[in-house]
Formats: C-alpha cells, sequence, structure tokens
C-alpha cells in the first residue's frame, strides 16, 4: 500500500472517530441524577424537545447505520484502498485453452490427455509473455461444464454436464499450478438462474470464474444448436448478480465473467447490461474463419458499451489462417482474454 492510500485509510479511521464522539448526547455518560428543576420542567418545553427529537435521528441510530455502512460506502475515495492486486484484468492478460475433456469435437481439451494440455498450454502462455512487454500473462482452462444437446436429455434441458468428480480435479489442478479454470454454461432449454447453483460451489476457489454462451441458450420449443439462441441483459446480470454476492459473502477477489458472441442476436437489450463493483464483464469474439473478417467483429464486439473488457475465440482446426500471437497483440483494444478451442 503506498504512502497515499496509508494517509486515505488513516483519515477514514479519524474521521470515523470523530463522526462517533460527535454523535454522542452532550453530558452522557456523566451519571448525576436531574435536578428538581429539571424534574418539574413545563409541558410546552417537553413538547419542544420532543418536536426536536422527532426531527432529529438519535445518535444511537445514526452510529448504527456509520458502523453497519461498508468502509467503501462510507468513503468512496478509499474504494481501491489495498484492492489493485485484486483486480485481474488491470494489467495482466489470459490465455485460455477450451472444451470439454468427454469429446474432441468441442477443442483441445478432449482431444489429449489433461497434463499434455496444461503442458502446450504453459508454453502457449509463455510465448506471449515474452511478446507482452510489461503486461503478466495468465494461462487458464476453460471447461464447458454444462454442454447442450441435440437431443433429450433425463433432465428435460437438453444438457450434459461434466462429472463433479472431474470438475474437482481440473479445481485441484489449476490451483495446484497458478492458473484460472472458467466454468462455461450453455443454458439449452434451462435457465441462468436454474444452472447458477450447479457451479456455485466450484466458484468459491478464487481461481476459478464463469462464462455463459448465449448460441446455445434456447426457448421450451427449440433445440440447441439447430436454433441460435440469446440471453437478455437481465440474464446476464442475473449472472452478475450472484457472483458479486459470492465475492462479499466469501470475502474473494473479484470474479471474471465472459459472454460468447458472435451475432447482435445472441445479446438482447445490451446496452441494460449493469456494472457490478467486482465483476469484470468480458465479451469474447466467438466464431471461426478467415483471420480479417473475425478482425472486424473484434473491433464490432470490443467496442459494445457493455463490454467492460474485450475477448477472441481462436480456433486451432477451423480458422483458416490462424491469427500469430503477435497479429492477437496488434488488435485494438489489446484482447483482456484469448482463448483457444
Amino acid at each position: 500500500m503506498g504512502a497515499h492510500q496509508r494517509f486515505l485509510l488513516l483519515l477514514a479511521c479519524a474521521l470515523t472517530a470523530v463522526v462517533a464522539f460527535g454523535a454522542l448526547p452532550h453530558g452522557a455518560g456523566e451519571g448525576r441524577p436531574d435536578s428538581p428543576e429539571r424534574v418539574r420542567s413545563s409541558a410546552a418545553e417537553r413538547r419542544h424537545t420532543d418536536e426536536a427529537k422527532a426531527a432529529t435521528p438519535s445518535p444511537t441510530s445514526f452510529l448504527r447505520g456509520l458502523w453497519t455502512m461498508a468502509v467503501r460506502d462510507r468513503f468512496p475515495q478509499l474504494a481501491t484502498v489495498g484492492t489493485e492486486e485484486l483486480t485481474v484484468l488491470a494489467d495482466s492478460q489470459i490465455v485460455s485453452y477450451y472444451g470439454n475433456p468427454y469429446t474432441a469435437d468441442m477443442g483441445i481439451l478432449g482431444q489429449e490427455d489433461l497434463e499434455t494440455v496444461v503442458a502446450q498450454l504453459e508454453r502457449h502462455a509463455a510465448r506471449y509473455d515474452e511478446l507482452n512487454g510489461p503486461t503478466d500473462v495468465i494461462p487458464a482452462i476453460h471447461l464447458v461444464y454444462a454442454v447442450a444437446q441435440y437431443h433429450p436429455t433425463d433432465n428435460g434441458n437438453f444438457l450434459q454436464y461434466v462429472d463433479d468428480d472431474d470438475v474437482r480435479r481440473y479445481v485441484a489442478l489449476t490451483e495446484e499450478r497458478g492458473m484460472l479454470l472458467f466454468l462455461d454454461l450453455q443454458i439449452g432449454r434451462s435457465s441462468v438462474a436454474a444452472e447458477l447453483p450447479r457451479v456455485l460451489p466450484y466458484l468459491r476457489s478464487p481461481q476459478v470464474h464463469l462464462a455463459i454462451d448465449p448460441e446455445f441458450a434456447v426457448s421450451a420449443t427449440e433445440v440447441p444448436g439447430a436454433q441460435l439462441g440469446s440471453l437478455r441483459a437481465a440474464d446476464i446480470d442475473e449472472a452478475q448478480a450472484v457472483l458479486q454476492e459470492l465475492v462479499d459473502r466469501e470475502r474473494l477477489p473479484p470474479k471474471l465473467l465472459i459472454v460468447h458472441q458472435f451475432s447482435d442476436g445472441m445479446v438482447l437489450d445490451g446496452e441494460e447490461i449493469r456494472r457490478y463493483r467486482d465483476v469484470e464483464l468480458i465479451v469474447d469474439m466467438d466464431g471461426f474463419g478467415p483471420a480479417a473478417i473475425k478482425r472486424a467483429q473484434y473491433q464490432q464486439y470490443a467496442s459494445r458499451p457493455y463490454a467492460a473488457y474485450a475477448g477472441i475465440k481462436l480456433f486451432f482446426q477451423h480458422d483458416p489462417d490462424l491469427m500469430s500471437e503477435e497479429d492477437v497483440l496488434l488488435l485494438k483494444p489489446r484482447p483482456a482474454v484469448v482463448i483457444y478451442q
């Protein structure tokens, strides 16, 4: 913590003490009984006193509000004191490998054993780190936890889930290797609100974050993948609110939320999406295709007002001219998250 921040913190403590002492009633704690003259005060004086009390908040209620108010609410200028190191994306870039361990079709996670994938990811992140100058590079695993299906499933939501034992293996591995883990929800015929409780226990780990995919979020009469899905601002805010509440309750560092998008219709009324204090929202420009088209689409979605940070997804097998690391770093703004599928 710098000298300026220490000064602000000490100032906050001093102001709290001044307010607390100043709020005590005059003469409180002297322990003297009322004099006969005081007891014989007139009814008019008592009415005047009662009216004054009604118009002025009691010191006790004032102090109770002060004590229960968060420090950052009492002193907004201290909102960032001591928290800079907790902000993940301020001076870092994430390089992530995407997929599902049960199928090779969804990406690299299902194409090799986990140790091989992790070793390749660490080497890939190191290449970005060499090119990035002072910007730190954090490797991450992007695990599609809830996978949309083209056929009905027993749960009725057209979703298949990664086994809990396998998820715990990813949680332990990323913690041990200093990586991040994203758990991705494809929603299907379910809802964001209904799917969040499934991953909430894992999100209690500081390195575990959330992603949601509007592409596969469909109505009760549609089939994921057959029709292009969508989410509304309220759905995304639902996820943000749950993450914020988790951060507050568990005293966690800020959480990241990735929202995939490659079509305007995937995020409806996006201008209504709110900002949450401890949730860093990333819009990932999804979809495969030629590099020139991907650059244009990246500019389109990175500039959305609800995109606090921008990400891009690259496809090892489906991008005809896979962008190099140098190409990615030339994008403006610089992608906060780079996902390889």
